[in-house]
């Protein structure tokens, strides 16, 4: 596993590959990660991580300076999963003096909505950080977890506008035992925090199982409570969309496709899920 740490070392690594697929990570990886460098290998692509705490994407300063950093553990993962270029650049070198206000891009909506409306600035930086990034690599397919399903939407916004011409991959979101969504901040948690935290994909599992039973207001009601009767975890939204337009939905109709999307804190952690229902 070769590992670059500037972009002369980079372009070197992949002088003369043909085929990249690219996994972008800010590290802290999990299987979650991994599964995303398998995909890649199967596929037959020289597979491509980044490691880089984006500063740009952080809207909360304290989350940016609490992110858990493990370069040493995350490189030796990464090559056990048979990763095969790493590039591990410095700030200066993602944003170099006087380009620190390229590619802001305007996703429209999604940057209004859930994620965009709690976390303002959010997805101008993740935009602009996997813009550069995708410049730097030149892949062909990008691969990115559903977790992040709303991100998601942002980087095939972002790879439609500029014209890209990068397969976007989204790849299931990879879960513990218990159902708790794999996230590197799951590691933050206390016991009683990581006990509770799987209210989420409860939550989750009965909107599926409730969603052709009762009308979409009395999930959302039931869901607050739930929530309300939880000691160590707080709603910040919970909602059904159509996925295609990232807007809540009204009722259930057999033709349309829906999904619902979740955040949470606990404590001072902040917790996001989502599944696909219909």
């Amino acid at each position: 596993m070769k590992i670059a740490k500037n972009r002369e070392e980079l372009s070197i690594c992949l002088n003369s590959k043909t085929q990249i697929g690219f996994i972008p990570t800010m590290g802290a990886l999990h299987d979650g990660h991994l599964s995303l460098v398998n995909e890649s290998k199967v596929r037959g692509l020289t597979t491509v991580a980044s490691i880089f705490v984006n500063p740009t994407q952080f809207n909360d300063p304290k989350d940016f300076e609490k992110y858990p950093i493990d370069t040493e553990a995350d490189l030796e993962k990464l090559q056990s999963a048979g990763c095969e270029v790493v590039f591990l650049p410095n700030r200066q070198e993602i944003y170099p003096v006087g380009s620190e206000d390229l590619y802001l891009h305007d996703f429209g909506d999604l940057e209004t909505r859930f994620e965009g409306a709690f976390r303002p600035g959010h997805f101008k930086g993740v935009g602009q950080v996997v813009h550069i990034l995708f410049d730097l690599v030149k892949p062909n397919t990008a691969f990115f977890g559903q977790k992040d399903f709303q991100q998601l939407q942002v980087i095939k916004r972002l790879v439609q506008q500029e014209n890209m011409p990068i397969e976007i991959v989204g790849m299931p979101t990879i879960r513990e035992s218990d159902g708790l969504a794999m996230s590197s901040r799951n590691r933050r948690l206390n016991e009683s925090q990581r006990f509770e935290s799987t209210l989420l994909h409860k939550v989750l599992t009965y909107s599926k199982t409730r969603l052709k039973q009762q009308s979409f207001n009395d999930i959302r009601l039931e869901v607050q409570k739930m929530f309300t009767d939880s000691a160590e975890l707080e709603l910040e939204y919970f909602d059904i969309i159509y996925p295609d337009q990232f807007i809540p939905a009204d009722r259930f109709r057999e033709d349309k496709t829906y999904h619902a999307v979740i955040s949470a804190y606990a404590g001072e952690i902040r917790l996001i899920d989502n599944m696909q229902l219909a």
